[in-house]
């Protein structure tokens, strides 16, 4: 209630959250899918909500279309394109961001 380094804290935590919400309903409205997929990419790697910035994360082709409003098969294609764009670099299971700000910019 009264530590004021916490509650500024929490303010910016909010305050971010919704930003990005904001940013992914209008992803959604506005751009194609191969963007969609690498915004909400890009997203996972804020440096306010995740500080500690490590290249590499692991999840499913299944999961990223979750975030991006597009199928597993869709996903797939649109992470060819961020590959052969020098944005990425798919495993199994593994993305590495070569590019952030690129996949922050990526408009197809």
């Amino acid at each position: 209630d009264t530590s004021i380094p916490f509650n500024r804290f929490l303010l910016k935590q909010l305050n971010e959250r919704l930003g990005q919400f904001i940013g992914m309903v209008e992803h959604h409205r506005l751009l194609e899918p191969d963007a969609r997929v690498a915004r909400s990419l890009a997203s996972l790697f804020n440096p306010h909500l995740y500080p500690d910035f490590d290249p590499h994360i692991q999840i499913s082709q299944e999961e990223l279309g979750y975030l991006a409003g597009a199928s597993r098969q869709r996903v797939n294609q649109a992470l060819q394109v961020l590959g052969k764009a020098g944005l990425i670099k798919v495993d199994y299971g593994l993305i590495t961001v070569l590019d952030l700000e690129g996949l922050q910019h990526f408009d197809g």
